[in-house]
């Protein structure tokens, strides 16, 4: 069969135009090969799993006080300490408005954590005025040795333990010593409560690691029970349950002595005791000696331009005395070795016979024979406010 002829340049052409079409097919087969989901021919064959954009999950910092320890434990803590101090809740919250700035400044100053802002709540209900049946003292319950040792220091004018900063300040030293000593915030609560030695000792015995879980703690009962409390507070604290208010907030200013600091609360019209509440750490209520020369008060903002109105010009030369209960004008200038005629003298229209908390001005030398006027917040040991010392040892 013969077959037509066919021009050279025609043929050439012709190839050319299959050739491009060839291509264009090749390409829009890849496209679609793409767009259904075909990856490389490594990951086709199981080399290469495609990239998957996961969201990362960010995770909370596991907290000391807290590690080790399971969700269920957690629960338990959280539940416990609400049972015991829910329904008191209140009564601390108030209490720590005029102690919590100078904690919280000396936490926060001295890089301390502020979960152990928790621990006067079971100490000491954040009174700093409450005693122990064994002379503990102050918001952290310290005793007289232990502060010593932390050089919390006290005098005849002044109360250490009873200081908020000089108090927070050894009281959290030496928790975070015990913390760095034991490994973990349950032994040093328990050093805390029960001493560091007697807590090595049964170490020794039993070690003890926070997953072992804290029924197995190998510490007394009522340790244990402290421990749970402030574990559990920090929980309830942590997930906003329970909150404390914001603190009053202070300004200080420096008086000269001799100085009466109920005349000062009178005149500036100020709320019974603020300046005690302020400032727990004075033992006294006349400041008459050489020394200290000044006094350095915490006063509330809202009322430290009234009180600086009322801040006596020169030194003080009368004081005013109370009253006991009972007392008459005679008993009275006995107490204060002078004669009722001064008495009279310095306060015009008094009865002989006297109302309870009456206040009476005496001159400045016949108050110096007796002695200054206590604190009047500090009440005899028999009357004090006594708090829980459940383990028979204190710091």
């Amino acid at each position: 069969m013969i077959y037509p002829s066919i021009p050279l340049h025609g043929l050439f052409r012709a190839t050319i135009v299959i050739l491009a079409m060839s291509l264009i097919s090749c390409s829009q087969t890849q496209q679609m090969s793409l767009k259904d989901g075909w990856g490389s021919f490594g990951s086709f064959w199981g080399d290469e799993k495609p990239v998957q954009q996961v969201a990362v999950k960010k995770t909370e910092p596991i907290n000391p006080f807290l590690a080790g320890l399971s969700e269920s434990e957690i629960k338990k803590l959280r539940d416990e300490a609400w049972r015991v101090y829910g329904l008191h809740w209140k009564g601390v919250a108030t209490r720590s408005r005029y102690v919590r700035q100078p904690l919280i400044e000396t936490l926060d100053a001295h890089g301390y954590p502020r979960e152990l802002q928790m621990v006067p709540v079971v100490e000491s209900s954040y009174d700093p005025y409450a005693y122990s049946s064994v002379g503990a003292s102050g918001l952290w319950q310290l005793m007289p040795m232990t502060a010593s040792d932390l050089k919390v220091k006290s005098d005849r004018y002044f109360d250490g333990r009873r200081d908020i900063r000089s108090s927070t300040r050894g009281a959290a030293k030496y928790l975070t010593r015990q913390y760095r000593r034991f490994g973990n915030w349950e032994m040093a609560f328990a050093a805390y409560h029960l001493g560091p030695s007697a807590v090595q000792r049964r170490l020794d015995r039993r070690p003890w690691k926070p997953t072992d879980g804290l029924r197995s703690m190998p510490l007394p009962p009522i340790t244990k029970t402290y421990i749970r409390h402030i574990l559990g507070l920090i929980i309830l604290h942590k997930e906003g349950l329970v909150s404390f208010p914001a603190p009053y907030a202070t300004e200080s200013i420096t008086v000269q002595a001799p100085f009466d600091i109920d005349a000062l609360q009178q005149k500036a019209e100020l709320p019974t005791n603020q300046i005690f509440r302020f400032n727990p750490e004075l033992k006294l209520n006349h400041y008459l000696d050489a020394e200290p020369t000044t006094l350095k008060l915490r006063i509330s903002k809202t009322r430290i331009n009234k009180v600086r109105k009322n801040l006596p010009s020169n030194p003080t030369e009368h004081m005013a005395v109370t009253v006991a209960k009972g007392e008459s004008l005679y008993q009275i200038s006995r107490r204060y070795n002078t004669t009722a005629r001064l008495v009279r003298a310095n306060n015009p229209g008094i009865n002989t016979q006297l109302a309870n908390t009456t206040k009476l001005r005496l001159p400045l030398k016949v108050v110096k024979r007796k002695g200054a006027e206590e604190n009047p917040m500090i009440k005899p040991v028999s009357r004090q406010k006594m708090v829980a010392d459940n383990s028979g040892t204190r710091i």
